[in-house]
């Protein structure tokens, strides 16, 4: 039978109390469906005209959080938590009249939603007035209502909210809605915050769409108390709905998933049932390499030490033995396995210990993710780029951060924030080590689609490329600008990489469009972001010149190889500089000698980071400076050694001035293992991979009697030592499967062909 409509004909102007006068005031909507609400209103009146007796069935968006009382009973309690990109309530409730008439309502509200001071104050954005005036105008202040009759036999009297939470499950996809008898009573607003409600009903229930498998299935949540937790078939192989965008210029102002069409949902108790309209969301990792859920198992690290790659160091480098093990132990505590039903198709790696316990970052998980190609034969190392992939959106952007929770992007800074991107290096570090070409195919999809969607929407008429302190992960950095020399240079570097899968993969057209935009973006980099007066690469100003202060990032460029020869020069002139970046711990997030530099570090204005660290000194490396590079990720190491020696952690970050963590640091940080683990192997052993040449290149420290065991190239498992004695200088090799050995060696690269079994070669020296 088809549904009655029902009018509301009354809706007041906000008071402060139930009681508030204001409450007897007509307020006129603006639309029949949409009632507005007002700054300094907290509680409206309402009253709608109720034809005959059935089903109530009301359907609500509310920008602010809420509650909604029906003839004094409460049958709606919302909160709206400030992080939510949705910023809205989306429900609804079916609620039993017996009888015509006029029925009265009552709705409370909380505050809307406020983004921190501190994250206006101290993460800037250019882009920060036009974003906020969109959001503004796209969520208007007012409650929209709509209502209508149904007479069927008496369905249960429930409250639904709708999320946008989905999984998948054998090509089906379910979405979530949380459903609750109505009940109970408050004496506080509405909050921002999440809390605890009243126990689970245990009233039988069944919940079903026009989707094939048809039934909801129910979920035991242990969070968010009181809620029955159903989830939905929105889609399936026999109901495929077509991506809502493409890759091009972003139309949304920030990262909200959309409604992509409207089903009927049947809500059915023990007397009866009702349909009404369920909004379905927008799936995420379309193109994912993985999208249903599978409980993979990670080691502890105990079981596996002695099957992963053992450096052998000389004595004055013992030390780095120390942190190398802690920090395998350190990102395998790091392990979480989230719900099956946020999304989240696997275990992954956390971003630290003691924080973030439900936030994941996207280029902390990359070069995490660079940390663990070591043990690609004992760990699941692609699980966390998986996890981030499943995250992707239809028209390719992923955003900076999501809460593992419910595998939703997760809002700080007003706008999309898109992080570094690294995924196409993280997958290629990866390459290099195990040669996996299916790996590539499966995920090649999804780094262009991330790729083009930076380009798109963040690629200046310049050529250079624009970001925030949040989205380039430098936070409270003083970067603001126009172009930005990280994301410039990372582009470039991405679209090099992109370009050596696609080499690798035979898609030989594409090749070419990569070498070109690599062209393209690196003459826009040294064009427009070197600061000649500087000497060194900062940020571009709309009108004209350069910020003043020196960013670690301005290094950047040299990882991406786009740094001609004599600027390489004056930036190793920047960082030996004990006034600017050779500080006791080098390198300073924050030059020494700039405005806003902080001996503290205060986070990003002086702090020593992991992840910039291992850039600048990977960049040093190739771009000829190897001795430089050499020498710094020595120095890192020392002093990361000295903090351990006396914390026993590792730390997000550290103090330049002296051996201690930095002021603002979290300790057992997942991308810390960077120093131990991969500049300790690539620079400081000097091991760069090939896998899939059955290549290993090794440039090992002069003078030094070094090695590595159980080194994992490929299918080969090696053991290297360079053994210097008084009377001769050795090269012993042992591996399992055969492959090319090529070590520097005075100042030349020697080729070795090493067979299965023990080799062993006498060096000359000093020739």
């Amino acid at each position: 039978m088809k549904p009655i409509p029902v009018e509301i004909t009354f809706w007041s102007r906000g008071g402060l109390t139930p009681e508030d006068q204001q409450l007897k005031v007509s307020q006129k909507s603006l639309d029949e469906a949409f009632y507005p609400y007002e700054k300094e209103g907290r509680y409206y009146a309402g009253r709608m005209s109720v034809p005959q007796s059935g089903a109530l069935v009301l359907e609500i968006v509310s920008p602010r959080p809420l509650r909604i009382w029906i003839a004094g009973t409460l049958i709606l309690d919302e909160d709206l938590f400030w992080r939510s990109f949705q910023r809205e309530v989306r429900a609804a409730i079916i609620y039993p009249c017996q009888a015509p008439g006029e029925l009265s309502f009552l709705v409370e509200t909380g505050d809307l939603p406020q983004i921190p001071d501190h994250v206006m104050k101290h993460c800037p954005s250019r882009n920060r007035e036009r974003v906020l005036d969109e959001i503004k105008r796209m969520n208007p202040d007012m409650l929209q209502l709509t209502c209508h009759l149904s007479t069927e036999s008496a369905p249960p009297a429930v409250s639904l909210r709708y999320f946008p939470t989905q999984y998948v499950q054998n090509g089906c996809l379910w979405q979530h809605v949380a459903l609750r008898p109505i009940y109970g009573l408050f004496d506080h607003a509405p909050t921002t915050k999440l809390h605890e409600l009243s126990p689970k009903s245990s009233m039988p229930l069944a919940l079903r769409s026009t989707i094939p498998p048809y039934d909801a299935r129910e979920a035991d949540h242990k969070e968010a108390i009181g809620y029955r937790h159903y989830y939905v078939p929105v889609s399936s192989p026999l109901h495929h709905v077509p991506p809502l965008r493409s890759s091009g210029l972003e139309k949304r102002p920030e990262p909200k998933l959309e409604i992509s069409q409207t089903l009927t949902l049947t809500i059915e108790g023990k007397k009866g049932k009702v349909n009404v309209n369920m909004p379905a969301y927008e799936s995420l990792g379309r193109l994912a390499p993985k999208r249903d859920f599978t409980p993979t198992v990670w080691p502890e690290y105990d079981t596996i030490k002695d099957d992963l790659p053992k450096p052998i160091l000389p004595l004055k480098w013992s030390g780095f033995a120390r942190l190398y093990d802690a920090a395998w132990q350190m990102l395998l505590s790091l392990v979480r396995t989230p719900p099956a039903e946020s999304g989240l198709p696997n275990p992954y790696i956390a971003t630290a210990l003691d924080s973030f316990w439900h936030e994941v970052f996207v280029w902390d998980s990359s070069f995490t993710a660079m940390c663990t190609a070591l043990g690609h034969r004992k760990l699941p190392i692609y699980d966390t780029l998986n996890m981030l992939y499943s995250r992707q959106f239809d028209g390719g952007y992923i955003h900076r951060e999501h809460d593992v929770r419910t595998g939703l992007p997760v809002l700080f800074e007003p706008d999309f924030g898109p992080n570094p991107p690294l995924f196409s290096i993280a997958e290629w570090t990866i390459f290099r080590m195990n040669g996996n070409i299916l790996r590539l195919q499966d995920v090649y999809p999804v780094l262009k689609g991330y790729h083009e969607w930076i380009y798109n929407n963040r690629r200046l008429p310049d050529g250079t490329y624009w970001t925030t302190g949040l989205a380039n992960g430098l936070d409270n950095s003083p970067s603001l600008g126009y172009g930005y020399p990280d994301l410039t240079a990372q582009m470039a570097h991405d679209a090099e990489t992109l370009g050596e899968i696609a080499r690798v993969l035979g898609y030989e057209e594409e090749v070419r469009r990569w070498e070109i935009e690599v062209e393209e973006t690196a003459a826009a980099c040294n064009r427009c972001l070197w600061d000649e007066s500087n000497q060194f690469y900062s940020t571009s100003l709309e009108q004209g010149g350069h910020n003043a202060n020196k960013v670690v990032t301005g290094f950047w460029p040299l990882w991406a190889g786009i740094v001609p020869e004599n600027r390489v020069e004056l930036l190793a002139k920047h960082l030996k500089n004990p006034d600017s970046f050779w500080r006791h711990h080098p390198i300073p997030s924050l030059a020494a000698d700039s405005p806003q530099f902080e001996s503290g570090g205060n986070y990003w204005r002086g702090s020593v980071w992991a992840p910039t660290n291992y850039a600048v000194i990977q960049g040093f490396d190739r771009s000829g400076q190897h001795a430089l590079a050499l020498e710094t990720a020595v120095r890192h190491l020392e002093v990361m050694t000295e903090v351990f020696d006396h914390t026993g952690k590792l730390w997000e970050n550290y103090g330049s001035e002296a051996s201690c963590p930095g002021n603002v640091a979290q300790q057992a940080y997942s991308w810390t293992a960077l120093g131990p683990i991969s500049l300790l192997t690539e620079v400081v052993l000097g091991l760069k991979p090939e896998a899939h040449h059955r290549i290993l290149n090794w440039q090992p420290p002069a003078g030094e009697t070094i090695g590595i065991q159980r080194y994992p190239l490929g299918a080969a498992t090696i053991d290297l030592m360079l053994h210097i004695s008084e009377s001769a200088t050795q090269l012993r090799v042992r591996t399992d499967k055969g492959f090319t050995l090529r070590l520097f060696w005075q100042n030349a690269w020697i080729s070795y062909s090493c067979v299965p079994g023990n080799s062993q070669w006498n060096l000359e020296v000093g020739k």
